[in-house]
């Protein structure tokens, strides 16, 4: 019988989400959430579950029973209904994190995720289920390479749900206690659902071989890149045909005094043909991002970086356009989810953001204008003495059909805009730009700072 704890303390990983949970439990299979489940229902209390704790909002925290998903971790043998087993498909359960998930595919399956958010602590549930994202302009979201979905609802009833021509085949389908749904509305509803859909137990994920990245990072200015995101030329080779697999642009908000622009560093993504032979700075990256890999040099850094934030407020535009030329690299070149992986774990437990998604189908360009007005406001907060601690950053994501993510049917590019903990006026200078970027038509990112 699975042990509910009474009045155990959670909180997210930047503690802004802090509260002790009256029924707090850590089931260990799909039978004990379905128990839990029915517990919460018979006492009238609501339920909800969470993974990891890297949404900065609240919507984890229930007032009643809590579901903690860490041991249900395990990859799970594919079902025998299936239509096809021989897709690369892997059943796995839904609160394993996408760290562990990726050294398992990599080791066992030599099989590799697709696309992946640029830190990799969350579980598999928090991170599909609030719609979390790479870069990529012909790439998916995390929710996109969820092919079937298994989760507990009210009663404890177990669900599998897919779209209309899912994997499995129905006249075969033969789970105990689990009613198949292949539902194109139940589907691309639960995948994004912020908990509120039930409890997922289990994805079946579409994933890829093993396949290799080149990472490339190139120092610009401002008014050298924007014309090629306006006309979409950043996306292709010099050729004009040859698609990029991923770009990545990272933006100083200040301009550079001595040469009178924004720093921009543009990270793109090259998919190698084969593995390749690796010479010595091939093998590494860059020194920055080995520092906010390692959780004792990022502390170092951080409290640097808090220390010029209250002593020397004035150096912040010229650190982060240093800190941004720093991450030039000739290349980097390694398995698929190990480039993805962007090295900045321990920074984001000591940072939170705003994120928004612009609409850039047609030629759109808001998110330009919304980005250049942030510029704008960056500069009239420097004359008040308050500064931004944090490079933006502008990632690029294929259309979806997942009716809650913000790239529902339509490609978007999204604007990060982090915020090291600490930073005078960060709060008001978060809510300036999200009025920004309301108003220029994007869309909130699930699970960020959204007022």
């Amino acid at each position: 019988m699975i042990k509910i704890k009474k009045n155990k303390r959670w909180k997210n990983t930047i503690k802004n989400a802090n509260r002790k949970i009256p029924s707090y439990a850590i089931p260990k299979s799909i039978d004990e959430i379905a128990i839990v489940i029915k517990k919460a229902e018979s006492e009238n209390k609501r339920i909800k579950a969470i993974g990891s704790g890297h949404s900065f909002s609240d919507v984890a925290l229930p007032k009643d029973y809590l579901v903690d998903l860490k041991k249900i971790n395990k990859v799970l043998k594919l079902p025998s209904f299936l239509k096809d087993t021989n897709q690369l498909l892997v059943h796995v359960e839904a609160g394993m994190t996408i760290q562990k998930f990726n050294r398992k595919m990599d080791k066992k399956k030599k099989l590799c995720i697709t696309n992946m958010g640029g830190i990799d602590e969350q579980t598999l549930a928090g991170a599909i289920s609030t719609g979390t994202h790479g870069t990529g302009i012909d790439l998916p979201s995390l929710p996109g390479l969820v092919r079937s979905i298994l989760l507990v609802t009210r009663g404890g009833k177990k669900l599998r749900i897919e779209p209309k021509n899912g994997i499995s085949d129905p006249d075969k389908h033969d789970e105990k206690d689990v009613e198949l749904k292949q539902n194109d509305q139940f589907f691309y509803s639960a995948l994004v659902n912020l908990g509120c859909f039930g409890i997922v137990y289990s994805y079946i994920l579409g994933m890829e071989k093993m396949y290799y990245l080149k990472e490339s990072k190139e120092c610009f200015k401002w008014k050298d890149i924007k014309p090629k995101l306006e006309d979409g030329s950043l996306f292709f080779e010099e050729d004009g045909k040859t698609p990029i697999r991923g770009v990545m642009v990272q933006v100083n908000p200040y301009k550079n005094e001595e040469k009178g622009d924004n720093t921009v560093i543009v990270v793109k993504h090259r998919l190698l043909k084969q593995k390749p032979k690796r010479n010595l700075n091939d093998r590494k990256r860059n020194w920055l991002i080995t520092i906010f890999g390692n959780p004792t040099l990022a502390t170092l850094s951080i409290i640097f970086i808090r220390k010029k934030l209250i002593n020397k407020p004035e150096k912040l535009p010229r650190i982060l356009a240093q800190s941004l030329r720093s991450l030039k690299d000739s290349s980097y070149e390694n398995k698929g989810y190990k480039v993805l992986y962007q090295g900045i774990e321990y920074v984001k437990v000591r940072a939170y953001d705003s994120e928004f998604a612009f609409d850039i189908s047609d030629n759109k360009n808001d998110y330009i204008v919304a980005i250049e007005k942030m510029f704008e406001k960056a500069e009239n907060n420097r004359q008040k003495g308050l500064y931004q601690s944090s490079p933006m950053g502008i990632r690029f994501v294929d259309k979806s059909s997942v009716y809650l993510s913000p790239e529902y049917g339509k490609k978007v590019a999204y604007i990060d805009v982090p915020f090291v903990l600490g930073t005078p006026g960060s709060d008001d200078f978060l809510m300036e730009y999200q009025k920004i970027m309301i108003k220029e038509g994007g869309i909130p990112h699930w699970g960020k700072m959204n007022t």
